[in-house]
């Protein structure tokens, strides 16, 4: 058996020894699909570009995206990217600090600086397009092969500040464009750790898209998506679309894999 197809395969098995009581088999299906992949309009893929934007190391704990979504939504206008776009990132940096009475010093290296910035370079980036299907048009040209896909996030992550190659493929996989994975430290960890890449995201971007073409054959279901989703829920413990923590397993699994192939080898 083609070695990233039993990599995939024992990676999935794994996670069903580790779901919840409460969940089946089947509850896993709808965390194969990405979040806001029933997009409609710009101001949805402007929302998911500014939730990305926020994934980086402990930032959700300090923006907290979605716990403040009704407040973003009215100091945003709306989430209103036409007037967004016409922002000063300052001038929204400082809005954020008196709203939210941030105390922390007041510098560009500020995670509500980075993160207004975000914001404004997002509206100004999504302000290109005519309308959502202008925006999905313009996704579509990228779709040929991997060199192609990969050249989207980087394109992207030139126009964004603060949203770079990994992040750029995240808000891409949750806008339901499944050939995107994202290769953040979780599963660069778990790809070095079994040979499977170097640490270079790039380059674990490819390995995860190598890994789905080679499972294809075996069930035609798995995409690089579903195959960074599987990592993610195994190696955080949150299903977070049922409102269920477990803990991490990462390591444990990566000393499960690694003992898996060593009898192989043996």
């Amino acid at each position: 058996m083609n070695n990233n197809v039993e990599i995939y395969k024992c990676a999935y098995e794994y996670l069903l020894k580790i779901l919840p009581d409460k969940l089946t088999e089947k509850d896993l299906e709808k965390y194969f699909k990405g979040d806001r992949a029933e997009f409609t309009s710009l101001k949805d893929v402007f929302i998911q570009i500014i939730h990305s934007a926020q994934n980086y190391q402990r930032m959700p704990n300090v923006i907290k995206f979605d716990e403040r979504y009704n407040e973003f939504k009215k100091l945003l206008n709306d989430y209103d990217y036409k007037i967004i776009a016409n922002m000063d990132e300052n001038d929204l940096y400082q809005l954020f600090r008196k709203e939210f009475n941030i105390t922390s010093k007041d510098t560009k290296m500020n995670s509500w600086y980075k993160w207004s910035k975000s914001v404004v370079d997002a509206a100004k980036f999504i302000n290109n397009f005519n309308d959502v299907d202008d925006f999905r048009r313009f996704v579509k040209l990228y779709d040929y092969n991997t060199v192609t896909r990969m050249s989207l996030p980087l394109l992207i992550s030139s126009k964004i500040s603060g949203i770079g190659f990994a992040l750029a493929c995240d808000l891409l996989k949750e806008l339901g464009y499944i050939n995107y994975p994202k290769p953040d430290v979780h599963i660069i960890d778990i790809f070095v750790q079994l040979n499977l890449s170097d640490a270079n995201p790039i380059n674990v971007f490819e390995a995860v898209v190598k890994m789905a073409e080679d499972c294809a054959a075996y069930d035609n279901s798995v995409t690089p998506y579903k195959i960074d989703k599987i990592l993610w829920l195994i190696s955080s413990g949150r299903f977070y679309l049922d409102d269920i923590t477990i803990g991490r397993n990462k390591d444990n699994f990566i000393s499960y894999m690694n003992s898996k192939l060593n009898q192989k080898v043996g």
